[in-house]
């Protein structure tokens, strides 16, 4: 209880301070208001990752799974039993959520991309659609999940697509970045606690290039992880950031040369700012 009335008072201090487009003065943030809050099309991957996700809560599958996102050091998982159909009901990407990461793969059209959390798969699944030319790995601290990403990934034909590295991210993360290179779009979504978030925060902005976009989930999971997305916000390579409450996105883009934050809503939220 505690938790979700720290998250409401933290969206309604949100949703007091924040735009539409239209107080938007930045092209690059109009534009991807634009792209990720007003765009209305419907993709048919949208239909097909919310068939899976249907599937997966009648699902009576148990699964044995490592939790590293819950240990505090990130490097001893707390070991639990649990179904499948709790898990993505839980921990999965919502919905809306999956349509904004889409929508944002979609507009960035990014090389290669790396998530660090995979769950079941659902915002893998998303990414991977709206992004098939980009070369993308996942990190999942738990097998048993991530053999079901896999299987998800392979029921809309994006096996080939994504690559699924299992392990603390303490001895994932780096040898994925190495691999990779360099990071167009990095989407954080495994570890909710403050130091972690940051060091990982730090380890991938060694690896992005100018305009990578680094995302961030639950930054108002909790006070500590607020913390760590304002500390986040103040980083010197950080340029802009944008905050929608379910994700917060952070850019280094030499372009801007001051740094900016938005806090952005749909203009159907803020009817009266629709001008």
């Amino acid at each position: 209880m505690q938790q979700l009335a720290y998250r409401i008072r933290q969206f309604l201090r949100f949703y007091a301070a924040a735009d539409t487009r239209y107080q938007v003065h930045s092209p690059l943030v109009f534009d991807l208001a634009n792209a990720l809050l007003e765009d209305r099309r419907w993709f048919y991957a949208f239909r097909d990752v919310e068939a899976i996700r249907a599937r997966m809560l009648k699902s009576t599958v148990q699964l044995d799974i490592e939790d590293f996102g819950a240990a505090s050091d990130g490097a001893t998982p707390i070991r639990r039993r649990g179904s499948l159909s709790e898990q993505v009901r839980k921990a999965a990407s919502s919905p809306r959520k999956g349509r904004l990461l889409f929508r944002l793969a979609n507009w960035l059209k990014p090389e290669r991309m790396l998530e660090l959390g995979t769950s079941a798969g659902i915002g893998a699944l998303y990414l991977a659609s709206a992004a098939r030319q980009a070369r993308f790995i996942s990190l999942e601290g738990s097998e048993a999940l991530a053999q079901v990403a896999r299987a998800n990934l392979g029921i809309l034909g994006l096996h080939h697509r994504a690559e699924l590295r299992t392990g603390a991210f303490r001895d994932t993360l780096e040898p994925a970045l190495q691999q990779l290179q360099h990071v167009d779009l990095v989407y954080f979504d495994g570890h909710h606690h403050r130091e972690s978030t940051l060091a990982y925060a730090e380890q991938c902005l060694r690896y992005v290039r100018d305009h990578s976009v680094l995302v961030f989930d639950d930054v108002y999971w909790s006070a500590e992880m607020t913390s760590a997305w304002r500390q986040i916000q103040q980083h010197p390579r950080v340029t802009l950031t944008v905050d929608l409450f379910d994700l917060a996105l952070v850019f280094v883009n030499p372009d801007v040369k001051t740094r900016q934050h938005f806090r952005l809503v749909p203009g159907s939220w803020k009817p009266w700012k629709m001008r």
